[in-house]
């Protein structure tokens, strides 16, 4: 009777302890999303490796930005001459020579350099009529209907593998390996990788490449310009998550990204985030603009700091462009 009493006391204890101990490290969960949104950004900036998955479709369009500066008034004496010289090939040699020349040749003389002066000013506005036209070419659009991406990157090692396709470019599909500073690409149905040293794809760079963009998306969403909204807490399959609608404008997309001479659309923006972590379990992305459509994006993220060591192809695995590969003997 004793022994049972003990039993039953210890475990009504370990009970007891069991709940402070989860009382004091399970936090309420926030209700403000701008901050979540910033303690989102803080968590993703201190990601070290991931696998993503990508699906994208319809469309996104921008213009290039081909305006070229109107010439300055001292940059135009300087292109008079080489307009001249151009345009009337026997003006090249300088006329202040020719005019010091022979009293002989003084009259061919005379007459050349009276024609240089007159020459000059018909010559020059002509490159300028040609130069101040500015092009505007219309929207180029890709379209995204189909495109999937699949991966793994390592930040802290500066290393990448993804495979993907966007159909509508063509030879844009295939896998790729960064590793080392080299690049391994195989396109679909190639045996081995083409191998490229002193690679600059930014796939695993904190910078400029995928992390950096997801950043200045979540940049885009904490905008205090816009207003978030916490729309409550959903059970996804890594655990219950913060889901959060933005809803964001031209001008805080372009200012926020850099996007010069760019068309940009209206976005709506869902993002899933872990509420343990503050990590994003998942990004969907709309956009619609009537000049280029509308486009939807979904990417997807988990094994966050748990991803196996991204290695280069095995000798023989890979080609270097130029070079033969031994025959078999």
């Amino acid at each position: 009777m004793f022994l049972r009493r003990s039993i039953a006391a210890a475990a009504g204890g370990l009970v007891v302890v069991v709940a402070l101990v989860a009382g004091c490290t399970a936090a309420a969960p926030l209700t403000d999303a701008r901050q979540i949104l910033d303690k989102t950004i803080t968590a993703m900036s201190n990601v070290n490796s991931v696998h993503f998955e990508v699906t994208a479709l319809g469309q996104f369009g921008f213009t290039l930005d081909t305006s070229t500066p109107e010439p300055s008034e001292t940059a135009t004496p300087s292109a008079a001459p080489s307009g001249s010289a151009v345009a009337t090939p026997s003006l090249s040699p300088s006329p202040s020579p020719a005019a010091s020349g022979s009293p002989a040749a003084s009259g061919s003389a005379a007459a050349s350099a009276s024609v240089a002066p007159t020459a000059t000013p018909t010559v020059t506005p002509s490159p300028t009529a040609t130069a101040s036209p500015t092009p505007t070419p219309g929207p180029v659009s890709y379209q995204f209907d189909g495109t999937t991406g699949s991966g793994d990157i390592d930040l802290a090692n500066g290393a990448a593998h993804i495979t993907g396709t966007v159909p509508s470019v063509p030879n844009f599909a295939g896998e790729v390996l960064v590793v080392n500073g080299n690049a391994y690409t195989r396109a679909p149905g190639q045996q081995k990788y083409s191998l490229e040293t002193g690679t600059s794809l930014p796939l695993a760079d904190k910078t400029s490449g995928p992390a950096a963009y997801l950043q200045k998306v979540l940049t885009v969403a904490a905008d205090t310009r816009l207003s978030p909204q916490l729309l409550g807490t959903e059970q996804e399959p890594g655990g219950p998550c913060y889901h959060i609608l933005v809803q964001a404008w031209p001008d805080v997309i372009r200012t926020q990204l850099a996007l010069l001479g760019q068309g940009v659309g209206y976005a709506k923006l869902d993002l899933w985030i872990y509420q343990s972590s503050f990590l994003v379990e998942r990004m969907e992305l709309h956009t619609s603009d009537p000049t280029f459509g509308s486009s939807a994006v979904r990417l997807t993220l988990s094994q966050y700091n748990d991803i196996a060591p991204i290695l280069p192809p095995a000798a023989g695995q890979y080609e270097i462009p130029g070079v033969e590969s031994p025959a078999a003997s």
